[in-house]
């Protein structure tokens, strides 16, 4: 029986090529794929920062210019809840400081910066130890925190810990005989304290309330500053740490750690597992599938081998490259295995039919090859194309994701027409059967999507149909918001979470905004006319009221703090002097006066120079939207009160969520844009024709258009996530258009007859769809057992859109093919 397939000259000769010299081919393979698994096993990372999915923005560069100043602003909160202010929880809490001083972790990567994390790996931080070393020489012998002995020592006995502050340590300014001290809340020992006047000391300072110890006075935080470290090693510490405080967790002195540093270690550790369990879980999906379609041992074994060496390999060139993993490319290896089975299933549907009608399995494989090469080119190209449109995203991890994905499918191509055709090589009567198939509920499904528009009346219906769906679908997207917090991802009853809720409603807030304040016109820290206006932005900030979750300024930490101090001591601790002095000879004197006792708490607030400094706040957690009327209002703020006196940039934690989220919406519209261009002219160059190549593209637009109305309407909000399904459905769904055209043109250019076109496509192209949309199906359903919800909804929506967009094939494709060729040839009835 002669084949109505059509077959590519070039990829006949490559499938003979390849089948010449399969040992050497198979050997290549092994190599590459054994470097690839060594690569992956040492040298991937992982990556969730809010800093790394904001990377590349100007505000990161602020916030790396801040901690060469500073310090680190991600610091480690050890929360504790119970009876503040009695001596045996006072007890406690200096047991656990104490600990927490000397706590440390064995770890390679100490100094090391984010900068020094990009590109290929290296072993070790040694370079970026000894320059940190080397900064900040004017500072000179105080350049050390854990030098004043009145402090706890400080790191004095730690590698890993720079500073810890409590209620145990935290700054009291003061005089005594003359003379200006600044010490420890609790130096003067727990056991003899006045407990009342330190109770009414800590709850009236507002230093103190809504950063180290809540309104209520029932909790308080250890606040922990490590040296700087890779994602790693910081959740080496985690672990360590969490620990460490679980050891001191008692019913009346409840314990647990939080903070920025512990949130990335479980966005990490969730996205790894997920990640393991999704490629698992899918593999067995796949095989069952496979098993159901083939029923061969080569028809499960051969196609997984194709999308398991495709995924090592994009793990491993991510690993030589530097670029992490983070909580968007995390999905690869599972949709690897969804996407990279459809270019197998295709072949070895064509190879099982050229054996069923008795071809020798040489010329099976060599014919399955030459006739779905061309469309399993393009197919992947066109993927491919859906994924480097992120390239044009302003997201540095969602360009990533993009680059390492379409290196993926090719890969996958790649070993789809080399590893396939060498494994179906060497299996010669397992694929022999010649049992005539009979029709079935696949065949009932697509002859009753054919018919629908099989007459002239059927046809306006179905296209009217597909109209009004359209103007539905646009209903729905109208109706979309965008929304980016990392906490819903983890749930509500996630440690984490409840850790930073804690934070939230009890004590101060958990996000940072980083002021970074730049004297102008020769202007420093001690000029009073900068810092009364500092005075000013800083009353604002605390001030502010959000709209929606009222007060989220929960304090503020500035050089204000140390002067007004400063000055209240030098008045006998009268509490009406905490304020700026009258004349700018007050000011430089509280300046100098605390630089001279205390050179290392004032290292943390101004530069040696005494040229730039930082008004930073605490803010309490919110969606990244959220926080836009609050950017709004502080930059309207500075605008008002520092113009004239100062260089203010803000930067931090909050603007880092928002940065992310401003762009979203722009995101999603430039990289859709482009792949939406790419892959028309794709289908016009592949079809040979305009009209084809245009009407090609109607039919993959509309399942877009569903899902993201279906978004709308359901309320589930556009965030990192799911801002990828657009360009990613687009470029799967245009596969099986190109499987379905291509079959269409084949027959209609050697006989102009529209439903001979039709009916070929399907006979050739019917069931491969079918096959190839239920395994897409099958394979995103499987993010449904993540444990992070961003990517159960990645999987819910993309898992909808697969099945929509083969309907729309089934439905739509015949339909627009009759409407707009139905002045050409003959339709018979």
């Amino acid at each position: 029986m002669k084949s109505t397939y059509q077959e590519s000259p070039f990829f006949r000769r490559w499938a003979e090529v390849v089948l010449r010299f399969r040992w050497l081919a198979l050997l290549i393979t092994a190599i590459v794929t054994a470097l690839a698994v060594y690569q992956v096993a040492f040298f991937l990372k992982i990556d969730n920062s809010t800093e790394y999915f904001a990377g590349g923005t100007k505000n990161t560069a602020l916030l790396e210019e801040f901690r060469d100043d500073f310090g680190r602003d991600d610091l480690f909160f050890v929360i504790v809840e119970g009876d503040v202010f009695t001596r045996p929880f006072l007890r406690k809490l200096s047991v656990l400081h104490d600990a927490l001083e000397v706590f440390d972790v064995d770890v390679n990567s100490l100094g090391e910066r984010r900068a020094d994390r990009r590109g290929p790996p290296e072993v070790g931080g040694e370079s970026a130890i000894t320059e940190k070393e080397g900064e900040d020489e004017d500072w000179g012998e105080d350049e050390d925190w854990g030098e004043d002995e009145d402090w706890g020592g400080e790191g004095e006995t730690s590698a890993l810990v720079e500073e810890v502050t409590s209620l145990v340590n935290f700054r009291e300014t003061i005089m005594v005989d003359g003379e200006l001290h600044v010490r420890g809340l609790l130096d003067d020992g727990i056991n003899t304290i006045d407990l009342a006047d330190l109770e009414q000391k800590v709850l009236t300072n507002r230093a103190i309330v809504g950063n180290i110890v809540g309104p209520e006075g029932r909790h308080t935080v250890i606040a922990v500053r490590t040296q700087f470290m890779n994602e790693h090693d910081s959740g080496l510490v985690t672990k360590a740490m969490e620990k460490m405080v679980a050891e001191y967790d008692e019913p009346d002195f409840k314990a647990r750690v939080s903070g920025l540093p512990t949130l990335n270690h479980y966005l990490n550790r969730l996205a790894q597992q997920d990640m393991v369990r999704l490629t698992g879980i899918s593999g067995v999906v796949m095989a069952l599938m496979l098993t159901f379609l083939f029923r061969r041992f080569t028809g499960v074994v051969a196609p997984l081998g194709v999308v398991w060496i495709a995924g090592i390999w994009t793990l491993s060139a991510m690993a030589w490259t530097g670029t992490p993993i983070t909580l968007l490319s995390n999905i690869l290896p599972a949709f690897l295995v969804c996407v990279g089975l459809g270019d197998s299933i295709h072949l070895l549907s064509i190879y099982r039919d050229a054996r069923g009608r008795d071809l020798g399995n040489h010329e099976a494989i060599v014919h399955a090859v030459a006739s779905t090469g061309m469309p399993m080119l393009f197919t992947t190209l066109t993927t491919m194309a859906g994924l480097l449109s992120f390239y044009f995203a302003s997201t540095v991890a969602i360009q990533e994701m993009g680059l390492a994905g379409a290196f993926g499918v090719v890969v996958a191509l790649l070993n789809s027409l080399v590893f396939l055709p060498i494994v179906l090589s060497f299996r010669q009567s397992d694929w022999g059967s010649s049992t005539k198939r009979t029709g079935d509920s696949i065949d009932s499904l697509l002859d009753w999507c054919t018919k629908l528009s099989s007459t002239p009346r059927r046809l306006w219906r179905t296209l009217l149909g597909g109209g009004l769906l359209l103007v539905v679908f646009a209903i729905g997207i109208a109706q979309i918001d965008v929304y980016h917090n990392p906490l819903v991802w983890l749930g509500k009853n996630s440690p984490t979470t409840i850790g930073i809720r804690t934070m939230d409603e009890h004590i101060g807030g958990t996000a940072m905004l980083n002021l970074i304040v730049e004297g102008l016109d020769g202007r420093d820290m001690k000029d009073r006319e900068l810092l009364v206006a500092l005075e000013d932005l800083d009353q604002r900030l605390r001030s502010y009221v959000h709209p929606e979750h009222g007060q989220i300024v929960t304090s503020t930490i500035s050089m204000l703090d140390v002067i007004y101090e400063t000055n209240r001591a030098l008045h006998d601790g009268n509490s009406d002097y905490y304020a700026l002095p009258g004349d700018s000879r007050g000011v430089s004197d509280a300046v100098l006066l605390f630089e001279t006792k205390s050179p290392h708490q004032l290292r943390r607030l101004v530069t040696a120079d005494l040229k730039r400094s930082h008004l930073t706040a605490r803010v309490k957690w919110l969606d990244a939207g959220s926080y836009g009327h609050f950017s709004e209002y502080v930059e309207r703020s500075i605008e008002e009160t520092m113009t004239d006196v100062a260089l203010v940039q803000p930067t931090g934690g909050v603007y880092n969520v928002l940065s992310v989220v401003r762009v979203l919406i722009s995101d999603l519209l430039r990289s859709f844009s482009v792949a939406l261009v790419t892959i028309t002219l794709m289908m016009i160059l592949l079809l040979r024709e305009v009209r084809l190549g245009l009407l090609a593209m109607v039919p993959n637009l509309m399942p877009i258009a569903a899902i993201m109305g279906f978004m709308g309407f359901v309320g589930i909000d556009l965030d990192l996530a799911n801002l990828l399904i657009a360009s990613i459905v687009i470029g799967i769904a245009v596969d099986d258009t190109i499987h379905y055209l291509h079959q269409f043109q084949a027959s209609y250019a050697n006989n102009p007859d529209v439903e001979a076109g039709i009916a070929n496509a399907l006979s050739h192209a019917g069931r491969a769809l079918v096959s190839t949309s239920t395994v897409l199906t099958l394979g995103f359903s499987v993010f449904l057992f993540a444990r992070l919800g961003n990517l159960q909804r990645f999987g819910l929506l993309t898992g909808i859109a697969c099945v929509i967009a083969l309907f729309v094939d089934l439905i739509f494709t015949p339909a627009l093919l009759r409407f707009f060729y139905r002045h050409q040839g003959k339709r018979s009835q």
